[in-house]
């Protein structure tokens, strides 16, 4: 993440507190929920190919395009560039068109040493399409700055989610851990 702290200063400035007043010093939980004109199945498709979705200003590299994922359990969901590589998140279940659960320490979380577990529901919204319904759950210890995070985070998820519904309508819960 390219000049990553001043990207979460402005972020944190900008976030409302009381989306993140009920997260703790040791973790957080965020959720999101969006609906997607595209059907489950060709919403999995598009889950599968981050690089088509994921916004490129949180990677490190700078290109989306440089990010992969495999749909097994065990494959990861990782960015690769001249010069370097991260894993982003690992796949621990996956239910083809319907659930997709990663270990995922996204960006600043990589380096807190803290259990973080993404999962991606997505069922038939009524009227067609899909709703995604997008939980991260994020637990570790006292002194790591999570209750800090949880602003920044919320920003990044949230704002996954909603071009992973290609500009379907979000709705953001912080839950406290």
């Amino acid at each position: 993440m390219r000049n990553l702290l001043p990207i979460l200063a402005a972020v944190t400035a900008s976030t409302a507190s009381a989306e993140v007043v009920s997260s703790s010093e040791t973790g957080f939980t965020l959720s999101h929920e969006a609906v997607s004109p595209l059907a489950p199945s060709e919403l999995w498709q598009r889950l599968m190919q981050p690089a088509e979705w994921w916004d490129p200003d949180h990677t490190y590299s700078g290109d989306a395009g440089n990010l992969s994922m495999g749909e097994e359990a065990g494959a990861y969901w990782r960015e690769d560039w001249d010069g370097g590589s991260v894993i982003h998140g690992q796949v621990l279940l996956s239910k083809k068109g319907e659930e997709l659960v990663l270990s995922a320490p996204f960006g600043p979380l990589i380096s807190t040493a803290a259990d973080c577990r993404w999962t991606i529901r997505l069922s038939p919204a009524e009227g067609g399409g899909t709703t995604i319904t997008s939980s991260h759950v994020v637990a570790g210890s006292k002194g790591t700055g999570l209750k800090d995070l949880a602003g920044p985070v919320d920003y990044v998820m949230g704002a996954g989610v909603r071009r992973l519904a290609a500009d379907g309508q979000l709705t953001t819960k912080v839950r406290k851990n």
